[in-house]
């Protein structure tokens, strides 16, 4: 399964709104790590409230967070040369331990005690992997949808949420399901990390059958304001990404060998960049020099990428000649496949 990058995941965090104050506990976190590796650092990631602790490293370190239930972390461990190792958790308030080690270049979590809500997800992801795996889509609709209800009260959901949208992101009233769940949720639950994610995604599928890209001032390479052009094509393919994201950036790679081909199709390719800094995205474009149409969004509009609630990258989004969504991936073999 390939990893989709977040709104720039781990840099995402200093953009978003700090959340408001609401009742908090106390958790410490005890963190083990066997490692005969040379770490340097590590750099822990609160998302709910955007704290950050980095800490030089020891086999076994302590770190305090005010909490308000289940919570969730970023942990990452990081080599001098800046290599790191990181896993995802979610966890409950109170005293917990966690223990890890590295294996294949991974941070391979042990075991964790003190936090329900970590074994919960454990136990979530085999059986939703498995439904994947068999191919039952009635099973793993009731299964997230389901999980979702359950979860209601927690942040948690929204990861659920997130998987519901990703299996049916091509079929619009599936999808409608998720809004009786999202209603019933509080609003301080919607203001906790992931919920903007989920939802800007969902309303945008939703809310969107035709991409008119006239509609759509964007920056060119000489950072001036245009408009992408289909240039009389039977389909277009509209690559959104930013410099960061590595299967972005893996894609690119595969694209430039299969644009001719793709040309010749009637296929206009259009990569759109999320990226902030116009230098950092011109410096790249001017190492590679990738033969399609390349924009990037004017962080102070209101753009394409928020109408469309693009939260994951690599997203491709296929359009026909009027301009119509005909399919959503953020896998360019898939989109490839598709198009056969």
């Amino acid at each position: 399964m390939r990893i989709q990058y977040t709104q720039h995941l781990l840099l995402a965090f200093l953009s978003i709104f700090f959340l408001p104050a609401s009742a908090t506990s106390q958790t410490q976190l005890q963190l083990i790590l066997h490692t005969s590796k040379p770490i340097d650092s590590l750099l822990i990631i609160h998302w709910t409230d955007k704290e950050v602790s980095r800490l030089p490293y020891r086999d076994t370190l302590y770190v305090n967070f005010k909490t308000r239930g289940v919570d969730f972390y970023h942990l990452n461990y990081t080599m001098g040369d800046g290599k790191p190792y990181y896993a995802p958790l979610f966890l409950d308030t109170g005293k917990i331990k966690i223990v890890s080690h590295i294996e294949n270049e991974k941070l391979v979590i042990d075991r964790v005690t003190g936090s329900p809500i970590y074994e919960k997800y454990t136990v979530w992801r085999s059986e939703y992997s498995l439904l994947k795996q068999n191919a039952d889509t009635a099973a793993l609709d009731s299964f997230l949808l389901r999980t979702y209800a359950e979860n209601i009260d927690n942040l948690f959901s929204f990861t659920i949420g997130s998987r519901y949208v990703d299996v049916h992101q091509n079929d619009k009233l599936k999808l409608y399901a998720l809004l009786p769940l999202i209603t019933m949720q509080t609003k301080e639950i919607k203001e906790q990390f992931g919920f903007s994610f989920m939802n800007e995604r969902l309303l945008g599928i939703i809310g969107n059958d035709v991409i008119r890209l006239s509609d759509h001032p964007l920056i060119d390479a000489g950072n001036q304001t245009s408009y992408a052009k289909t240039l009389n094509a039977k389909y277009v393919i509209l690559d959104f990404w930013f410099v960061g994201c590595l299967p972005c950036i893996k894609d690119h790679e595969k694209i430039v060998k299969l644009i001719r081909g793709l040309k010749k199709k009637q296929v206009e390719l259009i990569s759109i960049s999320n990226d902030e800094s116009y230098i950092k995205w011109k410096t790249y474009l001017g190492k590679n020099k990738y033969p399609w149409q390349h924009y990037k969004i004017d962080p102070g509009d209101k753009n394409i990428i928020g109408q469309l609630g693009i939260t994951t990258y690599p997203t491709y989004i296929l359009l026909d000649e009027k301009g119509k969504i005909m399919y959503i991936t953020s896998s360019l073999e898939e989109l490839l496949n598709q198009m056969k």
